[in-house]
Order: C-alpha cells, then sequence, then structure tokens
C-alpha cells in the first residue's frame, strides 16, 4: 500500500485540547499503575494476567505522546492540540503491521509551527526524541517489576518487550520517525 493510500485509509484523528489530551494520558498512567499493582496482588491468574497486560498497554499507548509535550515545553515549544487516531508513520512498518498502526488510538501532540520552527535545534532534537525513549523505557520497566514479581506470563511478556521495543527504535530511525526527525534537527545545529 503506497503512503498516499495509507494515509487516505487512515481513520480520521479525533481533536483533544491540550488539557484534556494530559488529563486523559494522566489518567491512562495512573491506572496504568493500578493495573501493575493489581497483577501483583494475590489474586486469581486470570486477574493478574489481565492486569499485567491492561497496565503495560496503558503505558505503551499514554506516555509517548506526554513524554513530547513536557520534554517540548521545557525546551520552549508551544503546542496547539493533541489528537488520537492512527499512527502518523505508519508507512515505516512493514504491511501487516502498517494497517494495524494506522487504526490503533495513538496520542499525537501537535507543536505551533512557528514555535517549533523557532526553537533551538537541540530543544527539538530532545522533543522529538522523548517519545520513543519514554515509550522504550515506561514499557520496560512494567516488563520488569511484573516479571520481578513473578506475575504468571511476565517472562513472556518481557521477552515480547525486548523484541518490540527494538523493533520500535528501527522503525523510529527510518523517514518519518521521531528518531530520525531528532537526528536531522541535530543535523541543523
Amino acid at each position: 500500500m503506497s503512503s498516499s493510500l495509507s494515509k487516505l485509509n487512515r481513520k480520521s484523528r479525533q481533536v483533544l485540547s491540550i488539557f484534556a489530551g494530559n488529563l486523559v494520558q494522566g489518567i491512562g498512567m495512573g491506572l496504568g499503575c493500578v493495573f501493575l499493582w493489581l497483577s501483583i496482588q494475590p489474586n486469581k491468574v486470570p486477574v493478574q494476567i489481565i492486569g499485567m497486560i491492561a497496565g503495560y498497554l496503558l503505558f505503551y499507548f499514554t506516555t509517548h505522546s506526554s513524554a513530547h509535550y513536557l520534554v517540548g515545553r521545557l525546551g520552549g515549544i508551544t503546542f496547539t492540540h493533541y489528537s488520537v487516531g492512527g499512527s502518523s508513520h505508519a508507512s515505516s512498518y512493514p504491511p501487516v503491521m502498517r494497517q494495524l498502526f494506522e487504526r490503533l488510538p495513538f496520542f499525537a501532540a501537535h507543536t505551533d509551527s512557528q514555535s517549533l520552527n523557532s526553537a533551538r535545534p537541540t530543544a527539538k532534537a530532545l522533543m522529538f526524541g522523548a517519545g520513543i525513549v519514554s515509550t522504550v523505557l515506561f514499557c520496560s520497566l512494567a516488563a520488569l517489576f511484573v516479571y520481578r514479581a513473578s506475575v504468571p506470563g511476565a517472562t513472556i511478556l518481557l521477552i515480547f518487550n525486548v523484541i518490540w521495543q527494538v523493533s520500535s527504535l528501527i522503525a523510529e530511525t527510518r523517514q518519518g520517525g521521531d528518531l530520525a526527525k531528532a537526528a536531522m534537527a541535530i543535523k541543523s545545529e
């Protein structure tokens, strides 16, 4: 599927204000902590597994865009809104993954173009890189947390996480990916 067709087939994105986007993602991260905590409690195995998976997924879907926003704001970059919808660079993934990533509810933080253009290259690079770094960090910590607590299925989650995060880092280095954008910002310095 060509990238232009891919963009046409992607569901439209829902727009959220900065306040609403931060609130929803903050609640998601808080719920992720609650589910991970529930997964290590002496519950029935299905409850532990559901808690582990739910907590992991909540971190996966909420930390990326939040980190872009937080690091960007610290670097003086302003944002106009959030949107929720398919990945903005799904074309960097293999065909089956591409179709999935075009439809998942990813948050995107939208910068004010004038603010982004006038920001220091280092601030831009840090803002672009913060998303994937936070996703890798928080998801890996979640997987390690449940693994160390011996939650049933945690070894599988840990192995999956390593493979998933390595492949995500590779995808983010491709054109349109956050790490590629960060490298371009550094080169412009």
